[in-house]
């Protein structure tokens, strides 16, 4: 988006007006250069080469140029899209799997941090990000319990193989990149329900990953302490803060704000797909893996099947919803309100 905004002025397009509307999360007035142009020439050089590297090391792991291309595209963008109806699973290849996890943890991260750390030749504003460490300390946390509940219930019998799956399969619903290596709907029901439900928020703001944000359920917490410290202690004053900034009351109102209307179109859409006659486990499970644009979901969408088999009522309400998860919820509401018409 950013790529395009930087165009709009020259058409005599609003670009800053687009920014703000369509930037991911909650920090939509972040300048990162002066002007939007530069920022989005630095994103294009960023991207390109993390581009260029990826293609070259699925080439290296033993994919054919085609292959390699085809999901470069798909990893880069955490698209999901696979050359292959087995996925990765197609290649069995361990080497394949450790490049796709690199790259999409990778993009799981705003780009923009990237570009910060080429301007400054630091890793502080990596290391110093709240919402890039919790975002590693997550994925870590999820691989080593899902690798642990594999091997309790006997999915793997040896460690390797359970960290190989689990850690593949984290990365890759985390990120909302959708890559499947095996039919992980048949591994114990805690399993599946927990990649898709770190598929709603896992991802940074600033990335190619749908969902909620990181930094939003980090705001949420936040928010969340503030309010037991306070019935605690109700004089006492508690700010939100992030990166050791006080947050305006107006953040956490959008924050707040973006989370209610999420529930509710979460809610409402698997509503409309129960009324079509789907079983609650497909319906809600389609709901959120388009809202949240992660592809697989569970039941009759699950990592062994796919959309095919739902009617055209049932694919008009996925398309709405991939449509909200993908401009940003608030965005395509807006034009739903008829004082956005009469302005």
């Amino acid at each position: 988006m950013l790529l395009v905004v930087a165009i709009l002025p020259l058409l005599g397009l609003g670009g800053m007006q687009l920014y703000k509307a369509e930037t991911p999360g909650p920090m939509k007035d972040a300048r990162f250069t002066p002007r939007i142009a530069e920022t989005a020439r630095g994103l294009w050089t960023v991207y390109f080469v993390f581009s260029a590297a990826c293609l070259l090391a699925y080439r290296w792991a033993g994919m054919s140029w085609s292959d390699a291309f085809m999901h470069m595209c798909s990893t880069m963008g955490l698209g999901g899209f696979s050359s292959h109806d087995a996925s990765f699973g197609h290649w069995n290849s361990a080497a394949i799997e450790g490049v796709a996890m690199v790259f999409m943890a990778l993009s799981g991260i705003s780009f923009l941090r990237y570009f910060v750390v080429i301007r400054s030749r630091s890793l502080q504003p990596l290391t110093n990000d709240r919402e890039i460490r919790t975002y590693v300390l997550v994925l870590l946390a999820s691989i080593a319990g899902l690798t642990l509940m594999l091997l309790a219930h006997r999915q793997y019998t040896d460690w390797e193989s359970a960290l190989r799956a689990s850690a593949f399969h984290v990365i890759s619903l985390a990120t909302t990149t959708g890559y499947a290596s095996t039919d992980y709907a048949q591994w114990p029901v805690a399993a599946p329900v927990l990649l898709m439900f770190l598929g709603c928020f896992v991802s940074c703001a600033g990335s190619t990953g749908g969902g909620i944000k990181m930094v939003r359920m980090v705001l949420l917490i936040k928010q969340a302490r503030r309010e037991l410290v306070r019935i605690i202690h109700p004089r006492v004053v508690n700010p939100v803060t992030l990166g050791g900034q006080v947050l305006p009351s107006s953040v956490m109102t959008a924050v707040l704000g973006f989370m209610l209307i999420y529930g509710a179109a979460t809610m409402g859409l698997t509503f409309l797909l129960l009324l079509g006659g789907l079983d609650i486990v497909t319906a809600f499970s389609a709901v959120v893996a388009t809202v949240n644009n992660i592809g697989p979901g569970l039941g009759e969408v699950g990592p062994a099947g796919n959309f095919g088999g739902l009617g055209a009522f049932e694919l008009w309400v996925l398309s709405f919803a991939m449509l909200l998860g993908r401009l940003e919820l608030l965005t395509v509401l807006v034009l739903f309100t008829g004082g956005f018409w009469r302005k």
